[in-house]
């Protein structure tokens, strides 16, 4: 297939992409030991250190609730918005930047995620880290999703790519979180889904009866069979389930073997080894790498900032 005539997921600069390896929960079998390195400049130093922590009548946008902060969490709270750099690397603090720069709106969903993070009882070396993943790591120029299968919104502004193995059990959680979101968000959110068979051999012949099952119109309902039976996917146990959801069984069988399903898959795997990924599940939201908790909160948290919300 020409350049041209595939649909890939490439993004203006003025575009979130979300993608992150998720550090809450990953399959334990790496791809590779070799850790991905920082593209990024160290960020802007702040001359504001010295402000005062936000006192109770200090006014911050509506959105940041900081009412279920305790004393303590409260503390952490202030502490980190007052060291870490306005997210657009200027050269004041998060605190400063969303009080008083309109124009780094990036700044206050990085104050709302280190409210959300304080109130879940995350200690500041840690939240400085997620900040560090979330807002200042670049994001993937581009993702080929021309043969991925997907569902949601065709016209939806955020994109989410999956990279799974049949066998993780962290990516079967994963499958239980999808359909909640792409209903909360019908319009405005697509899924794409992408192979990465990295555990075993039946994890592999797995993403090959999906992909031979994608070719008959089938892929999810092949797939949502296999989530179901993960613990025990034989070759038997999926050439029962081509049948049982009423797959031509010749057809799906040849095309299990063939060099076109079997490229689908490796062209899957060679990607995911580029965009450097060492374990399941690989989650990427407009192409920025998700490093969130696996649960809808997280998940939900990310989706908002790139709708603007």
């Amino acid at each position: 297939m020409s350049m041209k005539n595939q649909r890939s997921l490439g993004f203006a600069p003025s575009i979130l992409v979300i993608g992150v390896l998720v550090v809450a929960g990953a399959c334990s079998k790496r791809a590779s030991q070799t850790q991905p390195t920082s593209a990024n400049s160290a960020p802007a130093a702040v001359t504001d250190k010295g402000s005062k922590p936000s006192a109770e009548g200090d006014s911050l946008p509506a959105g940041i609730d900081l009412g279920k902060l305790d004393a303590f969490k409260r503390k952490v709270f202030d502490q980190v918005v007052n060291r870490e750099p306005s997210a657009c690397g200027k050269g004041h603090s998060l605190l400063y930047s969303v009080k008083h720069d309109s124009s780094c709106r990036a700044s206050f969903y990085a104050v709302r995620y280190v409210a959300r993070l304080a109130g879940s009882g995350f200690p500041e070396s840690e939240i400085g880290e997620k900040l560090e993943q979330r807002f200042r790591v670049p994001r993937i120029p581009y993702i080929d999703v021309s043969q991925a299968p997907s569902k949601g919104s065709p016209a939806g502004r955020v994109a989410i790519v999956e990279f799974a193995d049949y066998e993780c059990p962290h990516c079967k959680e994963v499958q239980t979180l999808m359909p909640p979101l792409l209903a909360k968000y019908a319009n405005d959110v697509k899924l794409y889904f992408k192979h990465f068979p990295i555990s075993s051999r039946n994890a592999l012949n797995a993403a090959l009866g999906a992909a031979a099952a994608q070719n008959q119109g089938k892929f999810w309902q092949f797939s949502d069979k296999v989530w179901e039976n993960s613990e025990n996917l034989t070759p038997a146990l999926l050439e029962g389930l081509a049948k049982e959801i009423g797959l031509d069984f010749s057809r799906w069988y040849g095309d299990v073997g063939s060099d076109e399903v079997r490229g689908h898959v490796q062209r899957d795997k060679t990607e995911a080894r580029a965009l450097e990924i060492h374990r399941t599940p690989a989650i990427f939201i407009n192409a920025r790498r998700y490093t969130d908790e696996l649960d809808i909160a997280g998940l939900t948290d990310w989706i908002d900032e790139e709708l603007g919300r």
